[in-house]
């Protein structure tokens, strides 16, 4: 990749040399969709799911042409046909509708300048699928397409691609790193979580937590040879159901009440919650967590999928942490029960912990370090 340029007003400068062409690009806008395309990267094991939606910003057409890009705004895709970008009839009217609602007018300051999409394909270039979609909804000379192909440890290419004599290119003019550390040498400032950009126009669950990156990859060899790691504790958790609103004088005696029958039931369930059957009380809560070092920097990251708590549980949350990389993962009933993940190290020191949820009052915690 090419020596990227930084706009020093806070942008990001993509040129395409010699063709009048130039795209700026937010860079805070690039970590907030980098987030957005994580999420996705690490929400199905093996090659992860790509994502996709519309770019925000303005045009400017002159000798030279200026798209500037300051935000975006997902749109969501159910995955009908695999982990690819790939919109039924139903969300293609979603993707229809979010474009007439970031339709230029003069009374905006932003509108739909495009469309993004993370590539977890071979290569990187436009797909049929996605010329169809940029002609149906972005037939404009100016308009551009932003793929994104994202890797686990390390920065991923990116590139955009504009109609050049009606057509787009085959390939970017210009791949550069899609992330700010790459773009500018310094590292993304803090972000508090904030509600998913899905939730503003459209109904459905809003999450807080953005994904970070990192990557799991599946790997039925990786037995074979190698060392367990130690380090594991198990943790368990009761929760209780939201309460309902009641008036705020209401609360004061209330909280305290709430307060020593959460503490004694807290503690009747650390005596008495256990399996039935169980002869050894906490010794059935463990998940038997253990990870087998596979070589080439490859670790596999075993848990007993046979348990009774696994057995039971409808879903879980693995969460790694290796080095300075962060990475959480869903996982549902069936992965769970599947005992197994493989993960490709970046550090000498790598930590697991897995929660997995029982039901609605009960999830167990069991964390696993791993020193080379």
């Amino acid at each position: 990749m090419e020596t990227p340029a930084q706009d020093a007003s806070g942008y990001y400068l993509w040129e395409a040399a010699g063709r009048g062409f130039e795209v700026h690009v937010n860079l805070d806008a690039i970590d907030a969709l980098l987030a957005e395309i994580m999420r996705g990267f690490g929400a199905v094991p093996k090659r992860g799911a790509e994502v996709g939606g519309l770019l925000l910003g303005s045009i400017e057409r002159g000798a030279v042409t200026i798209v500037r890009i300051d935000d975006f705004e997902p749109v969501e895709c159910g995955y009908t046909r695999g982990p690819s970008y790939l919109l039924s009839p139903e969300e293609r009217e979603a993707f229809d509708e979010a474009c007439v609602r970031w339709r230029p007018d003069a009374a905006k300051d932003r509108y739909a300048v495009g469309f993004y999409r993370s590539h977890t394909r071979d290569g990187l270039s436009l797909e049929p699928e996605d010329v169809d979609l940029m002609d149906r909804c972005f037939s404009g000379p100016s308009h551009v397409a932003l793929l994104v192909k994202p890797f686990a440890t390390k920065a991923g290419p990116a590139g955009f691609f504009f109609r050049e004599n009606g057509a787009f290119q085959e390939t970017t003019p210009l791949e550069f790193p899609f992330r700010r550390r790459e773009l500018t040498g310094e590292e993304a400032p803090e972000r508090r979580p904030m509600t998913d950009r899905r939730s503003r126009n459209r109904g459905g669950r809003a999450l807080v937590r953005t994904a970070p990156e990192g990557n799991v990859e599946d790997d039925a060899d990786a037995e074979s040879q190698g060392q367990f790691g130690n380090t594991q504790g198990v943790a368990y958790a009761i929760t209780t159901p939201a309460r309902s609103r009641l008036g705020a004088w209401m609360w004061f005696p209330l909280s305290f009440i709430f307060l020593l029958l959460g503490v004694a039931l807290g503690y009747l369930a650390a005596l008495n919650v256990q399996p039935r059957g169980a002869a050894g009380g906490a010794a059935d809560y463990s998940l038997s967590m253990a990870v087998l070092n596979s070589g080439d920097d490859t670790l596999s990251l075993r848990w007993n999928g046979e348990s009774p708590l696994v057995r039971k549980a409808d879903h879980g949350v693995l969460e790694i942490h290796d080095g300075d990389y962060a990475k959480t993962m869903d996982l549902d009933a069936t992965q769970l029960r599947n005992g197994n993940i493989v993960f490709r190290n970046q550090t000498g020191t790598v930590s697991f912990r897995l929660t997995v949820y029982v039901n609605s009052n009960l999830s167990v915690s069991e964390n696993l370090g791993w020193h080379q």
